[in-house]
C-alpha cells in the first residue's frame, strides 16, 4: 500500500472560488474563473493513466484528498478525507463523476454516507435525459467517506472534484505509471485504467 499525505492541506484556505455550471457535468464552467490562486487550473480536462489494484493508505482526519483508485475488471472505489483533526474543521466534497467512451456507470453505492452525505445520478454532459453521471457529496470530518461502483472494463471516467466550494485538483491523489500522483495540474481530471 502507497502511503498518501496530503501535502496540500495548507492551500485549502488559499484556492479562488469555483463553481459548477449545474447543466452540464462534462464542461465544468466557474463563473469565468480560469485559475485558483495557486495557479492551478479550473476548466481544463488533464489525463492521466491509473494503476489497476493499487491501493492507497490513507489516515483519517490528516489530510484532505480525494482518493482514486481502480481494480481490475472495471471496478472504481473514490475516497474522501479531511484534515479535521488538525483544523477542527470539516471538508465539503462536491464531485462529479462522468464516464467516457459511451461505458454506464452501475452498482454506485456509497460508504459510511450519513447527515448531508449523498450520492445520486446526474445528467449526461450529450443528452441530459440521460442520466449517466453521478454527482457525489460528502461533509467528511476524522472519518473516511466514499463510493465504489462499476464500469466496463478499462473504461476512463473524468472527475470533477470541489472542496468547500473551491476547485480542488491539488488536493486529487492516485497511482499512475507505478508513482502516487499528490495533485492535478487542473480539475476535471480523467484517468484511464492501465489494465482493463
Amino acid at each position: 500500500m502507497l502511503k498518501a499525505f496530503a501535502f496540500a492541506v495548507p492551500f485549502l484556505f488559499l484556492a479562488a472560488s469555483c463553481t459548477y455550471d449545474n447543466g452540464d457535468a462534462h464542461n465544468v464552467l466557474y463563473g469565468g474563473e480560469t485559475s485558483n490562486s495557486i495557479g492551478l487550473s479550473c476548466n481544463v480536462n488533464v489525463q492521466s493513466g491509473i494503476d489497476a489494484d493499487r491501493m492507497i493508505d490513507i489516515d483519517a482526519g490528516q489530510g484532505a484528498g480525494l482518493f482514486i483508485e481502480y481494480a481490475s475488471g472495471g471496478h472504481y472505489h473514490l475516497r474522501t478525507a479531511c484534515d479535521t483533526a488538525r483544523s477542527n474543521s470539516s471538508c465539503h466534497w462536491d464531485i462529479i463523476i462522468v464516464p467516457q467512451s459511451g461505458s454506464t456507470i452501475s452498482n454506485a453505492t456509497g460508504e459510511n454516507l450519513s447527515g448531508p452525505d449523498g450520492l445520486s445520478t446526474y445528467p449526461s454532459p450529450t443528452d441530459r435525459t440521460q442520466l449517466t453521471s453521478y454527482h457525489f457529496v460528502t461533509e467528511t470530518t476524522n472519518e473516511i467517506d466514499g463510493m465504489t461502483f462499476d464500469i466496463d472494463p478499462g473504461s476512463s471516467i473524468t472527475l470533477d472534484a470541489v472542496l468547500d466550494d473551491e476547485c480542488a485538483p491539488q488536493f486529487l491523489f492516485w497511482v499512475g505509471d507505478g508513482a502516487l500522483h499528490t495533485g492535478a495540474a487542473s480539475n476535471p481530471l480523467t484517468v484511464t485504467p492501465d489494465t482493463p
